[in-house]
């Protein structure tokens, strides 16, 4: 038996606690042998953990017996065309509601054969390395740390290993003889005829598997070792292969990208150009290209704090659910409110981008003494509730509110030879 790994990977885990997820079956009956067989080792606590509408008695007693606390939760899993996926789904809800948010892991009890299945899967729907090796021993999902100790174990191991324990009974799910399920199709009928006409087939796999791991932790860690400030350089991003290019990408919006995405980010990085591109890559969430300038927008929840912004080296700046862009003009032209005009010679690096403040005042173009802001926005219908935002200096002087006016601040003349344009769009 190949227990020198389960013990490896809960030595990680000292003073957790840990949570078995526990239907009676073999695999998770196995898990929670090994786990409770490695707990006075390493000091964690351990609960057994069923998910059901209606509790079978027999694992109530099977948890009672190796005195491991037990806990069943009952799960509503919503019906929809991809039922195993909606159970799934509900499971990972249930774990976020029930672990502690430190010092916590859940336990399952997925062995060789499932990894040989989710191989088969992920490479039917095109996954890359990581995708088809995404069955690790340590994964986390959305904060979640899962343990998998029998990942080096076949399903025939599991049971001589339950056997060789005394246990010679499991409960089976009726389930996993319907062919309704595709993972169903592959274990029962797929693989099997593989093996039958590749005779090791399974240890192939299971190469493979260790190849593509290897492979996508070492492209995993070359993309986390890049600085922040390269990933804002179309340059930089030109450079890269498409490898390292998706999992930018699913670094940025926090979800796996479409090949589609992928190829149009490809085209669009191939020119550059002063125009302003909006590639959209989900809901209310952009990639902005500007000359050599790439930025990620997404629109956040709450409104947003006060920001600093260099304005000569950064061609575009998020804020709240909106973004600033500037770029270099030849001369002054009628423009709407969400656009002002400066001469940049005259203008300070760096502005700071914020809310109005109260009683804050401003010097509008054309004028010279200051006007409050808040009366400007009342002229224009500008009601409380929009939180358009202002470019201030270091020093609080404001030189434009966005949709009221530009100041007269830095403002442009027959001698000005260096015409910038700001602008503010709103996400839509």
């Amino acid at each position: 038996m190949k227990m020198d790994f389960s013990e490896q990977l809960f030595a990680n885990f000292y003073g957790y606690r840990i949570f078995c997820g526990f239907s009676g079956g073999a695999d998770s009956t196995a898990a929670l042998l090994l786990a409770k067989k490695f707990q006075s080792s390493f000091g964690y606590e351990l609960q057994a953990v069923h998910f059901n509408h209606h509790l079978r008695g027999s694992e109530s007693e099977f948890a009672k017996q190796l005195q491991i606390p037990f806990q069943c939760i009952d799960l509503q899993v919503e019906r929809s065309s991809n039922l195993e996926s909606a159970a799934r789904n509900a499971r990972l809800a249930a774990w976020k509601k029930l672990l502690p948010q430190e010092k916590s892991a859940v336990v399952l009890g997925h062995h060789a054969d499932d990894r040989r299945e989710n191989l088969l899967i992920r490479l039917f729907r095109g996954s890359n390395s990581r995708g088809l090796s995404s069955m690790r021993s340590i994964a986390e999902v959305d904060g979640i740390t899962f343990l998998r100790p029998l990942l080096h174990m076949t399903r025939k191991e599991i049971e001589l290993f339950l056997k060789n324990a005394g246990i010679c009974s499991w409960a089976t799910d009726s389930s996993n003889s319907s062919g309704c399920f595709l993972r169903n199709y592959l274990r029962n009928s797929l693989l099997p005829e593989v093996e039958k006409r590749f005779p090791g087939a399974s240890k192939g796999m299971e190469r493979s598997l260790h190849a593509l791991e290897c492979d996508a932790d070492f492209i995993d860690s070359f993309t986390a070792a890049i600085p922040p400030e390269k990933k804002q350089s179309i340059l930089f991003w030109q450079t890269l292969h498409d490898a390292v290019r998706i999992r930018l990408l699913r670094e940025l919006t926090g979800e796996i990208p479409t090949y589609d995405l992928l190829a149009r980010v490809t085209r669009e990085l191939e020119r550059i150009t002063p125009e302003l591109r909006k590639i959209p890559v989900g809901k209310e969430q952009f990639i902005l290209l500007k000359n050599d300038s790439l930025t990620f927008l997404s629109a956040p929840q709450e409104e947003p704090p006060t920001v600093q912004w260099n304005w000569r080296s950064e061609a575009v700046k998020q804020w709240g659910r909106g973004y600033f862009s500037v770029s270099t003009v030849s001369a002054v032209s009628p423009s709407p409110p969400e656009c002002a005009c400066f001469d940049g010679d005259l203008l300070p690096d760096t502005f700071e981008i914020g809310p109005v403040r109260s009683g804050e005042r401003m010097v509008p173009f054309g004028s010279v003494s200051e006007k409050k802001i808040k009366k400007l926005r009342n002229d224009r219908h500008i009601g409380a509730e929009n939180k358009l935002p202002v470019l201030r200096d270091s020093h609080g002087v404001v030189y434009w509110a966005v949709n009221v006016r530009n100041s007269a601040h830095a403002a442009v003349s027959d001698k000005s030879k260096h015409i910038v344009k700001f602008e503010y769009k709103e996400m839509k």
